[in-house]
């Protein structure tokens, strides 16, 4: 039985689409914060002890054959916890969040801790590609399009060394989204899609910021005890 030129376009289509993602693929993914300088540093040496990762396992696997998990373990360089945390101590020290900020802290004032609740991000070609008109007029004027969807999920907690639980923070930021390829595309530092995940990674880490500064007076108390 013959195929229509139409369906012999979806097929060119849906195959460029999964081509471009499996060269996505070859681009690692690192978690990395963005976050601007604090003038409000909270005078506390602070113990930094590895995030749990609660998060789902399917996060970290492809939802379909067309799309990729942006923290699966072999888009990933460790554990996505590990990860994360390192993350965390190096953005907050260089922003000045505490005094001191590290994972091997001796005589720490503060103890921070925390779960990863949810850290994903899907690479996928979208749905709608799959109409044919709209795969035509795709292919017509050779605009590959791309369907971005993640959520950063975190909540960190500060405790005294003796273990009184001084504080819970939570940030979360979520985003769906499709894009479209040009000229650009390619000569950007990092791959675009990543670079959206890690803004949502510093927008969550950012309200959990603005609460812990919230407490501030609270966590300047403990300390002087």
């Amino acid at each position: 039985m013959s195929r229509s030129p139409l369906a012999g376009t979806q097929t060119v289509l849906a195959g460029a689409g999964v081509l471009l993602l499996l060269t996505a693929c070859a681009v690692s993914y690192k978690p990395t914060l963005k976050m601007e300088a604090t003038f409000h540093t909270i005078p506390a040496k602070v113990l930094v002890q590895p995030l749990r990762d609660a998060s789902p396992p399917d996060d970290k696997q492809d939802s379909t054959e067309a799309s990729f998990s942006q923290t699966s373990p072999g888009m990933m360089e460790g554990d996505l916890g590990a990860l994360v945390t390192k993350a965390l101590v190096a953005d907050f020290s260089a922003t000045g969040v505490f005094q001191t900020l590290h994972r091997h802290q001796t005589k720490p004032d503060l103890i921070l801790s925390g779960t990863i609740r949810r850290f994903y991000g899907q690479v996928s070609i979208p749905s709608w590609l799959h109409i044919p008109w709209m795969s035509w007029a795709a292919h017509a004027y050779w605009t590959p399009f791309q369907q971005w969807e993640g959520e950063v999920d975190l909540e960190l907690v500060l405790a005294t060394p003796e273990g009184t639980v001084l504080g819970a923070y939570h940030g979360q930021a979520g985003y769906s989204q499709v894009e479209g390829r040009d000229h650009h595309y390619w000569s950007m530092p990092f791959y675009p899609a990543h670079a959206r995940l890690n803004r949502a990674f510093t927008e969550a880490v950012e309200q959990i910021r603005d609460q812990i500064f919230g407490d501030r007076e609270k966590l300047l108390a403990a300390i002087r005890r």
